[in-house]
């Protein structure tokens, strides 16, 4: 057959609680008629917690495979990713992706990222990810007939990632990583009659690059 791929956001909340305290009732002499009487309305200062959101797309790709298991193979596709910022500097992420070559496969993904490098245009970032890949081929051989190939993966995918800010709510960002795919189960059927098992000569491995547009909101 031939060769395969990938893997696969919080959301923090906070509350707000309010204490009221009793008003104070003071007593004294009337103010004289002749002097201004100044009023102030106490002023409360209520801070405003911003909670940051983007969402992202654009072009995936990788080069990835095993020497067991029948070299290395490049995939191309698109993906979509949703952040969420739970710190100045971090933010919680979950991602898919979709990508084919000879055969096709899906990628689930969750991380976390940690800018460490950050101006008014360009900021750096490093991030982890564990998620789930599922991959499916189908073909029609002469001898053999119908044959169905299913794998599924667990996946750990780290990046870089640097970008460039277009605008406050907008940035263009390219990345570079490298991923490990773990088989966790492979199933293969010939004319309905089937197989399954997993094996580590099946695990994966390789570099990933993507190039996108991401907008806060």
């Amino acid at each position: 057959m031939k060769k395969l791929l990938f893997i696969g956001l919080m959301i923090g909340a906070s509350s707000v609680a309010e204490a009221n305290t009793p008003l104070a009732i003071q007593y004294g002499n009337p103010a004289p008629k002749d002097k201004a009487v100044i009023t102030t309305t106490p002023y409360y200062a209520q801070e405003n917690l911003i909670s940051q959101y983007s969402l992202a797309f654009g072009y995936a790709g990788s080069k990835i495979g095993s020497d067991s298991f029948l070299g290395t193979e490049s995939f191309d596709g698109l993906f979509i990713n949703g952040e969420y910022q739970s710190h100045p500097t971090t933010s919680l992420w979950a991602e898919y992706k979709f990508q084919s070559s000879d055969i096709d496969y899906n990628q689930v993904t969750i991380g976390v990222k940690n800018k460490f490098l950050e101006n008014d245009q360009f900021y750096s970032a490093i991030s982890i990810g564990l998620g789930m890949s599922w991959v499916d081929e189908s073909e029609t051989d002469a001898d053999l007939g119908r044959v169905d190939l299913e794998l599924d993966y667990f996946t750990i995918p780290v990046a870089l990632e640097v970008g460039y800010k277009i605008a406050p709510e907008a940035d263009l960002f390219g990345s570079f990583g490298y991923q490990w795919m773990f088989n966790r189960d492979a199933k293969i059927c010939m004319n309905g009659a089937c197989v399954s098992g997993k094996s580590d000569d099946l695990d994966l491995n390789g570099v990933t690059y993507q190039f996108g547009f991401r907008y806060y909101f």
